[in-house]
């Protein structure tokens, strides 16, 4: 079973919980734990569970431009790269985030192989044997990947999802664009 570390679960968990009886009545009642009982910022949680509670937040989510789930992605690249994991960013050149980002994925997931390339005014992200694969994963990557470049000083970057797992491919793989010299 695929998990991921409760860092990636709090920001969303204190959402739900200031939410609590909206988010309880659309969570299953066997996630209701997570509106009580105490994350644990460094022990591994189901990525299941995870994609039940990114399902109810989407919901409760007030409206955007951006979908629930771009939203959402941006939102966790924004709370992990300026809280927990900020020191990732100390030098947050392009040309460095592939470590970065390698390590921001082993972090938070137990499973699946990640590899970004960075060109001058692109790159390539591809993940491989990621064992909780979802559409809204996927969506949630596609728009971290963005944000982690727009934070690095890009400008005008996006994120295409080009293969998926689910579809049949090997990976998952997005191509990340900006304009060349486009950095701020």
């Amino acid at each position: 079973m695929a998990k991921t570390k409760g860092t990636n679960l709090v920001d969303m968990v204190k959402f739900l919980r200031k939410q609590r009886e909206a988010a309880q009545a659309l969570l299953p009642p066997h996630l209701h734990s997570y509106l009580n009982a105490q994350l644990n910022i460094s022990a591994w949680y189901p990525e299941a569970d995870m994609i039940e509670l990114v399902k109810v937040l989407a919901k409760l989510l007030p409206a955007s431009s951006e979908t629930p789930l771009v939203q959402i992605g941006r939102l966790n690249a924004r709370m992990h790269l300026h809280g927990t994991y900020a020191h990732l960013l100390e030098d947050a050149r392009p040309s460095v985030l592939p470590i970065r980002a390698l390590a921001l994925w082993k972090s938070m997931h137990d499973t699946g192989e990640f590899k970004l390339q960075v060109e001058e005014d692109g790159a390539e992200a591809r993940l491989a044997g990621y064992g909780h694969p979802t559409h809204e994963m996927c969506v949630m990557l596609g728009a971290y990947l963005q944000e982690l470049f727009v934070m690095a000083g890009v400008r005008d970057a996006k994120a295409v999802e080009r293969t998926c797992c689910r579809s049949g491919a090997p990976a998952c793989c997005w191509r990340i664009e900006w304009e060349s010299g486009a950095q701020a």
